[in-house]
């Protein structure tokens, strides 16, 4: 067996991981203010489109069996084009992986460390990563395997347990704020399924190549359901979101549990699993990166690329002076750029690359 690949399993709760960490973060916010009551509806629209989306890019990357979109985009324009798409992920991953750790480090802070500066929650975050990401044989893919049950079973919980606060006359009018928010500019809102960002490099990683659909669709069906259950629990327990806190909407919901006078206050468990899944999040774009950088440079090692984007992160988290900025680069920049790179150039290379392809055969 290699040790250097990941099996199917793996995949998927890396992929479904990267997922969660932006619904615990403020993703659900953001969908709710968008499309207010007509937030489930618009859920199950964009989930049906992100499928039929995936389906496509899969399509296209098993013309390139062990090929990611770097690969790809040198068979398309040669080094030339290898090196945008290659810096323009780099950029992407690192300034709003730094994003997402200031917004989850200034939640921290203001829930549990009041007295500690948000530099140094960020600091403690980026050392783990980078010693988890640097372990040997993809350690980190196997850990979040392990990491995976318990954020279905905590969310399953938070689910069942706040039930009883439930108000689901809240979904109606079904269609929110109207037809033209929900199905048209509420599009923007598959920003949600970051795991799309990834599906473009998992294949030279898979010990299956030939199975990243499988592995693609599974994951994002997998997030949705979680999104849905989020934006619910939300939803049919606070008016909107006017009567909730801002930091982390899914930390306001865990503080209604209570299950008699011994199982009270819970909270501090459910964050500590949100910890563990971010801290896989931020290893996991540490990984990624670090292909990136292989691939770009040629280099075998990736201790020194690692290390790097350690800092890039770090510094992309303290360069924000508060958490406005983060709210407003999460909410609307993270969303734009999302759908002009992913959605948008990430696409156009694979669909002219196969293009190519086809007219090589034919010429052949």
């Amino acid at each position: 067996m290699d040790n250097t690949k990941i099996g199917n399993k793996e995949a998927i709760a890396l992929l479904v991981t990267i997922t969660f960490n932006h619904i615990i973060l403020n993703i659900t916010k953001t969908i709710i203010d968008t499309t207010a009551s007509g937030s489930l509806l618009n859920i199950l629209y964009i989930g049906l489109i992100t499928i039929i989306f995936t389906s496509i890019i899969c399509y296209f990357l098993n013309k390139f069996p062990t090929f990611d979109i770097i690969d790809i985009s040198k068979f398309l324009g040669g080094n030339v084009l290898k090196w945008i798409i290659g810096l323009l992920f780099l950029g992407y991953f690192i300034f709003f992986s730094g994003v997402l750790l200031h917004l989850f480090s200034s939640c921290l802070q203001i829930i549990y460390f009041s007295y500690t500066k948000t530099i140094y929650i960020a600091l403690l975050f980026i050392i783990a990563a980078t010693v988890a990401s640097s372990m040997k044989y993809n350690a980190i893919y196997r850990s979040t395997l392990i990491i995976f049950p318990f954020l279905i079973v905590s969310t399953l919980f938070l689910l069942f347990s706040d039930m009883i606060f439930f108000q689901p006359e809240k979904m109606y009018p079904i269609f929110g704020y109207g037809l033209f928010p929900t199905f048209v500019a509420g599009i923007c809102n598959m920003f949600a399924f970051q795991a799309l960002a990834y599906i473009y490099f998992m294949p030279p990683i898979l010990r299956e190549p030939n199975k990243v659909k499988k592995i693609a669709i599974t994951s994002i069906v997998l997030s949705c359901i979680f999104l849905l259950i989020a934006v619910a629990i939300i939803l049919f327990m606070f008016n909107g979101f006017v009567d909730t806190d801002e930091l982390m909407p899914l930390y306001s919901a865990v503080k209604y549990i209570e299950y008699g006078s011994f199982f009270q206050k819970l909270d501090s468990i459910f964050v500590l699993i949100w910890i563990i899944s971010f801290i896989s999040f931020l290893s996991i774009t540490l990984k990624f990166c670090d292909i990136i950088f292989k691939k770009l440079t040629n280099a075998n090692t990736g201790i020194f690329f690692t290390f790097l984007t350690a800092v890039g992160i770090f510094i992309a988290s303290i360069w924000q002076k508060n958490y406005a900025i983060s709210i407003y680069l999460a909410d609307t920049v993270y969303k734009y750029s999302f759908m002009i790179l992913v959605i948008g150039i990430s696409f156009l290379v694979l669909l002219f690359a196969t293009i190519k392809r086809k007219i090589r055969k034919w010429f052949k």
